[in-house]
């Protein structure tokens, strides 16, 4: 069963966004996050090193612009809720409960997913989130 692969604690390894050939870490390197899946519900919280600021996103398609302000403002992103997957079309859907960006709450976070080797990895259009199990 699928569900067996999410369950558990990962860690954030990289955040990037493809762009043509370019590869863009467009909330630094040393960005620190955790991934908690139980049987029901999802948690998400991810830091930015202090006084990092943001590089450069290109404008073309990506929509990023809350998860950006609240990284470059805050320097913090969390949400929660409960979860789905559709092994059909290899996304997990998180059904935003509570986040620290209101504009995310009631709506559905949808990520394509795939497992290769000990990373698990989430990406919606050009972002892509590798994380690897603490558990």
């Amino acid at each position: 069963m699928i569900k067996q692969k999410f369950l558990g604690r990962w860690k954030l390894k990289s955040i990037i966004v493809k762009y043509d050939d370019t590869v863009i870490y467009p909330f630094g390197r040393e960005i620190n996050a955790i991934l908690f899946y139980d049987e029901l519900y999802m948690s998400v919280q991810i830091m930015m090193p202090l006084k990092k600021s943001l590089e450069h996103l290109p404008e073309n398609g990506l929509n990023l612009k809350d998860l950006a302000w609240a990284l470059k403002n805050i320097g913090y992103m969390g949400y929660f809720g409960k979860y789905e997957i559709d092994e059909e079309m290899q996304q997990i859907k998180h059904h935003v409960e509570g986040a620290i960006v209101q504009s995310l709450v009631g709506g559905t976070e949808i990520r394509n997913y795939r497992f290769e080797n000990d990373e698990m990895i989430l990406s919606a259009g050009p972002m892509q989130l590798k994380w690897v199990r603490l558990d």
